[in-house]
């Protein structure tokens, strides 16, 4: 990958040599690169572009406060911003008026969040989707995790309570392989017991 110019004319330059993984949002986009790197561009109002502000962001520029931890996959919601590091951490910014970040608040957040539930203590993130206003992961146990807005009962939780904090979704002896969240809804593709 070649490196940009920004607004003043600065070349940016882009860690990596080619793109991993991609997602858009609402107004914004996000990429992985093969080094980890995680870049972002687009509506910036919420700080879905994870640069420390509310600014719109012109061209793919690294999400610099989590520079140091290799990302391998990332999902982007109407607002927010999701991703997972190679150790299977999920770390999340961007709007929060539904608890779609899974920090335990509706505060929204302009840099990244480690997302330290204790639903998720000795859990491995290994794929990560985002519907408008809520998240979802599977980690490498194959147990899905859902949480933000829940007013259709996209989460899969038997209610419409809206979660702030990433909350296991019961699904009895299937083995989960992935997941996708529609706008208001989610789909997981499970395996059945043999």
């Amino acid at each position: 990958m070649k490196g940009n110019k920004n607004a003043e004319g600065q070349i940016n330059k882009v860690t990596g040599n080619r793109v991993t993984a991609i997602a858009c949002g609402g107004r914004h986009s996000v990429v992985v690169t093969d080094s980890g790197a995680l870049l972002a561009f687009g509506w910036g109002l919420y700080g879905q572009c994870g640069q420390g502000n509310t600014d719109d962001v012109l061209s793919p520029t690294c999400v610099s406060a989590i520079l140091g931890v290799k990302m391998q996959d990332v999902a982007a919601g109407l607002w927010h911003t999701v991703s997972i590091s190679a150790d299977g951490d999920v770390y999340s910014f961007g709007g929060n008026q539904f608890g779609q970040l899974g920090i335990g608040s509706d505060q929204a957040e302009t840099i990244p969040k480690l997302v330290d539930a204790p639903s998720l203590e000795n859990k491995n993130a290994r794929s990560v989707s985002c519907g408008a206003r809520h998240s979802a992961i599977i980690t490498d146990e194959g147990e899905v995790f859902c949480w933000g807005w829940n007013k259709y009962g996209q989460l899969g939780l038997g209610d419409s309570m809206d979660r702030n904090v990433p909350c296991i979704v019961p699904v009895d002896e299937y083995h989960l392989l992935n997941v996708s969240c529609g706008w208001w809804h989610t789909l997981v593709l499970a395996e059945s017991p043999t």
